[in-house]
């Protein structure tokens, strides 16, 4: 038992420093932090690139990509395309095996919330508050991803390495993979904006260049933790933005983009998309019913 505990331990703080929001320029990840200038993510781009021409098979066969898909066909060209110009694109789906798969293993195994040392089951969550102790949680981290086979293999997809080599320009050295809960709560806005800071508009600083794909593994409806976003803001920012904390007043995000490039993201357990993270988004808090989702990073 303290073995596992001293394994829980370790992962938490893995999850933690990768799962670090607030990003400012001069912060302890000022280097990496400079990911949020479009112009350093092509340079990298390009640097990377250049560099894995030398061993292009070595960089290709790390990935250990898997050639067979739990995820149905899809353009490569024309989801590359659609991130490019939007941001994101639409329409990935998992089949109702591996979702089934995920969910469970969601259940079975603790998780974690950012800043507390304790370890949780989702089921031990009652309307935002840990049962027993009265705490409030927004989020879980699902611990022990290494375990499940089913990610194992959608982080080894073929279609989804690919579609990440070309909008990064090469490939990826580093895929992360997360799996959280949002848990449902009568918390009005203001006060989730407080606790569980993905609900604020914001954009990812995740290193020099980077891409992810997510699949909801619960239905996202309306009040159930839709992902919302502005079309086309991975391409454009203001300067206060660009040199400020990544997370952002709803009032300075309307003062510069207008509501209809606000795009909302719902869909059954199994939905995808592909998306730029270093866009304008934010998590709406679940109100009916927990959301879980999964993640995947490249960079």
């Amino acid at each position: 038992m303290t073995g596992t505990l001293i394994q829980l331990t370790k992962q938490k703080s893995q999850l933690d420093e990768s799962n670090d929001f607030a990003q400012r320029i001069g912060s302890s990840n000022r280097w990496q932090s400079l990911g949020r200038f479009k112009t350093i993510r092509r340079g990298y781009s390009i640097l990377k690139k250049s560099l894995q021409r030398l061993k292009p098979n070595f960089y290709q066969q790390k990935l250990n990509v898997s050639n067979t898909s739990v995820i149905s066909p899809v353009q490569v060209s024309q989801c590359v395309d659609n991130i490019r110009e939007t941001g994101v694109h639409l329409g990935l789906q998992l089949n109702s095996d591996a979702v089934e798969k995920i969910r469970s293993f969601a259940r079975l195994n603790p998780c974690t919330e950012p800043k507390h040392d304790d370890f949780f089951l989702a089921s031990e969550i009652r309307n935002g508050c840990l049962h027993g102790k009265g705490r409030q949680v927004m989020r879980g981290l699902v611990s022990n991803l290494d375990r499940c086979t089913t990610i194992d293999r959608i982080v080894r997809d073929e279609t989804l390495t690919e579609i990440a080599r070309q909008y990064l320009g090469y490939y990826p050295t580093l895929i992360t993979r997360h799996l959280t809960w949002s848990f449902a709560s009568d918390l009005n806005e203001s006060e989730a904006q407080k606790l569980y800071p993905p609900t604020n508009f914001h954009y990812d600083v995740a290193g020099f260049n980077f891409v992810t794909v997510s699949f909801f593994i619960t239905d996202v409806e309306e009040n159930t933790g839709p992902h919302i976003m502005i079309e086309k803001s991975h391409n454009r920012k203001p300067l206060k933005m660009l040199f400020r904390s990544n997370i952002q007043k709803e009032a300075d995000v309307w003062c510069y983009y207008n509501r209809s490039e606000q795009l909302t993201i719902k869909g059954n357990a199994g939905f995808g998309f592909f998306q730029d993270p270093s866009c304008i988004h934010r998590l709406k808090l679940p109100k009916n019913d927990n959301r879980l989702i999964l993640q995947i990073r490249y960079s």
